[in-house]
C-alpha cells in the first residue's frame, strides 16, 4: 500500500465531498466502507487479486456499494481503473482525518485502569482538548497494566500521567541527585 496515494484519492473525494456539502454522508460512508472492508477481508483479497480484471472489480464494487453517493463510488473506481485497488484499504482513514481536520476535531485513545464513566471521558475530552484547540473523540481502553491515572494520545502526541510514568521519573530523579 501506498499511503501518499492513498491520501491524494482521499483528499479528492474529500474536495468533492466540501464543495458538493455531502460531508456528513460520505463520512457516514467511508465509516461503512472501512467496517465492510475489516469485516471482509476476502474483499481486499479480491481487490488486491491480480488475477481479477479491473471489469470485474468495478462490478463488484459496484454491486456492493452501488447505494453509496456517486463520488465515492466513482472514487473507488477510479482507484480500480488506475491499479490503485490496494489503497482502497486507507482511503476511509484518510477521508475521516482530512473531514476531522476541517471540523477541528480530533480522535485518539485514552488509556486507564478500568473503564471510565460517559461523564469522565467526556471531561477528558473537554480539558485536552482545550489543551489542543480541538474538539476531542476519544475511545476508552483499558490496561490492566496500568495502576492508576491516564494515558491519553491524540495523533502523534501523547500525554501520560499514570503512576507508573510517575514513578518512573521520581527514580530518575532519585538517581540523578
Amino acid at each position: 500500500m501506498n499511503a501518499s496515494l492513498a491520501k491524494r484519492y482521499a483528499k479528492a473525494l474529500f474536495d468533492l465531498a466540501r464543495e458538493q456539502g455531502t460531508l456528513d454522508q460520505v463520512e457516514a460512508e467511508v465509516r461503512l466502507l472501512d467496517e465492510v472492508l475489516h469485516a471482509t477481508p476476502e474483499l481486499m483479497d479480491l481487490l488486491t487479486n491480480p488475477a481479477v480484471s479491473d471489469s470485474e472489480l468495478a462490478q463488484l464494487l459496484k454491486d456492493s456499494f452501488g447505494d453509496m453517493t456517486a463520488i465515492v463510488v466513482n472514487t473507488l473506481l477510479v482507484m480500480v481503473e488506475n491499479d490503485r485497488a490496494a489503497e482502497v484499504r486507507a482511503l476511509p482513514r484518510y477521508v475521516r482525518e482530512l473531514i476531522n481536520d476541517y471540523r477541528g476535531i480530533a480522535e485518539g485513545i485514552v488509556t486507564s485502569a478500568y473503564p471510565l464513566s460517559a461523564t469522565d471521558l467526556k471531561d477528558v475530552e473537554l480539558v485536552f482538548g482545550q489543551k489542543l484547540g480541538k474538539t476531542l473523540q476519544l475511545k476508552n481502553v483499558v490496561d490492566e497494566e496500568v495502576i492508576g491515572g491516564l494515558r491519553v494520545q491524540v495523533g502523534y502526541t501523547t500525554y501520560d500521567d499514570t503512576i507508573e510514568t510517575k514513578l518512573t521519573r521520581l527514580e530518575r530523579e532519585l538517581l540523578n541527585a
